[in-house]
């Protein structure tokens, strides 16, 4: 398995965990945005992009 795949996947259940949060917790609004599509374009862009294959 490449590199950036495992880093995704590692990424995919770092995700999930925000989500059982903001569902455990009932958080609303902008911190559920940052949790989620904040967490996962930084993520995108810092980590997986600067992987080496």
């Amino acid at each position: 398995m490449k590199t950036r795949t495992k880093l995704r996947l590692l990424g995919g259940a770092i995700l999930l965990f925000n989500i059982w949060l903001i569902g455990q917790y009932s958080i609303e609004g902008i911190p559920v945005l940052l949790m989620t599509l904040g967490f996962a374009a930084a993520y995108e862009y810092v980590v997986v992009r600067r992987a080496k294959e």
